[in-house]
């Protein structure tokens, strides 16, 4: 699935949290095929945050 620049929805979601994007900042309307996966790849890049403890308050694991 390619989004309107030509990426990967999921990939910029990713990126997006790694750079500290917030989850909300997503570009895609809401309900769509490409919302869904950019929180998707947002969503799995905070989780791994929180697994190697890098997320603010979290324990190292």
């Amino acid at each position: 699935m390619a989004s309107k620049m030509g990426g990967d929805p999921r990939e910029e979601g990713r990126i997006a949290c790694e750079t500290g994007g917030a989850r909300g900042d997503c570009p895609y309307p809401a309900g769509t095929p490409e919302h869904e996966a950019w929180a998707e790849g947002w969503d799995e890049a905070e989780e791994m945050k929180v697994i190697s403890g890098e997320e603010d308050g979290a324990a190292p694991a």
